[in-house]
């Protein structure tokens, strides 16, 4: 039988699925193949998440996980800030507007226009001399340039070399991003955030092996076609904006992961029945502390004749005031209306079905009783 989620589906996967033909041939063919397979799983997924989410009452954030989302809530900001190009280390192609053939000596007489040149800058002039030098300044930054005194002995492993040197400084910034993931999803969070434990380091450690693994395997003569300054790849920090953006972006995806997860708005565990038998017990013994106080404090009353007097005081008093109220003609009209707008039939109705399911529920307990005592009868003789 055809349904509209298998019409769908048929829809999706033999027509438009074959039409995204802007996307990677590689990814084009999965999903040509794999597509109508994995989507009633996927679809069947999301269904059976949805309705574990119903089976359990929303509730409010808990305070653990609250401080988690602020956690990631400033993790985020504090990405998003530092991926502004203020924060970036200088690019001097960029700042003098230069081609990257442009001769060291030009390059930085306009830089020296621009700002006074620090020794730093002498450095770089000297090692501009080589355009391969200028080619890995793009790749690894004016920081490995400079400070690397190494990198340039190895004869064609000079590439390598300032890999290896920029390497700590590549993956710092991911040992921070997991320490501030591993807070928000550990044992302190609670179940809520230790569940995701797991998901969250495979993120983290995903996005530093896919930083580590781009910058390593990049092809620094991929520049040396470029004779504009708009076909330059300044690979260093476009990798630095999108390293913080990726930050900002996982710390958004398990801050909302978290929210709904802990208030049972998606993936909502159900309370279990040991759980829900503990609660139960604990409200049934609250209770009959609270009766058993009643029960105290009304018998003290009842001994005692001055605050007995005071009760009888007080509901007398309460008795002649809401009779005056009562009597009172804008009272009595909000009355009237207020009983005009019932239903009297059908409440008459309603209640007479809960008095019948009282009733049945007597007479099923008093034949329970009496088929027990003939038992017990017939079997004492």
């Amino acid at each position: 039988m055809f349904n509209l989620q298998s019409i769908v589906l048929l829809f999706l996967s033999y027509v438009v699925i074959p039409r995204l033909t802007f996307l990677p041939k590689s990814v084009h063919t999965v999903l040509i193949i794999f597509g109508p397979f994995l989507l009633p799983k996927l679809i069947n997924l999301f269904n059976t998440a949805r309705a574990t989410s119903r089976s359990a009452p929303i509730r409010p954030t808990p305070p653990t996980v609250q401080h988690a989302l602020n956690l990631l809530f400033v993790s985020a900001v504090v990405c998003l800030v530092l991926s502004l190009p203020h924060f970036a280390p200088e690019n001097i192609f960029l700042k003098t507007q230069s081609r990257l053939q442009i001769p060291p000596d030009v390059l930085f007489t306009r830089l020296r226009l621009l700002r006074p040149l620090l020794d730093q800058d002498e450095v770089l002039r000297a090692k501009f001399g080589s355009v391969r030098n200028k080619l890995i300044y793009l790749v690894y930054g004016p920081d490995t340039m400079i400070n690397c005194v190494w990198c340039a002995a190895g004869e064609g492993t000079e590439v390598q070399n300032y890999f290896l040197y920029s390497l700590p400084k590549i993956i710092i910034p991911h040992i921070f991003h997991l320490a501030v993931l591993g807070l928000a999803t550990s044992s302190l969070v609670g179940t809520e955030g230790s569940r995701f434990r797991t998901h969250a380091t495979i993120a983290g450690l995903f996005l530093m092996v896919a930083e580590t693994w781009y910058l390593g395997t990049y092809e620094i003569a991929t520049n040396k076609r470029a004779r504009v300054l708009q076909d330059i790849d300044f690979v260093h920090w476009r990798v630095r904006v999108l390293r913080f953006i990726s930050f900002a972006v996982a710390d958004g995806i398990f801050g909302l992961v978290l929210w709904a997860t802990s208030t049972n708005r998606w993936l909502g565990k159900p309370t279990s029945i040991a759980e829900r038998l503990e609660m139960t017990t604990r409200d049934a013994e609250e209770t009959q502390h609270k009766l058993r106080a009643l029960g105290l404090l009304m018998n003290s009353i009842n001994r005692d004749p001055v605050l007995r007097d005071l009760r009888e005081e007080y509901w007398r008093t309460e008795g002649q005031v809401m009779a005056e109220t009562v009597q009172e003609e804008e009272v009595m009209e909000h009355i009237n209306k207020t009983i005009s707008k019932l239903d009297l039939p059908g409440l008459e109705g309603r209640v007479g079905e809960i008095a019948d399911g009282i009733l049945v529920g007597i007479d099923s307990l008093r034949a329970s009783q009496a088929l027990s005592g003939s038992g017990t009868s017939e079997a004492s003789k």
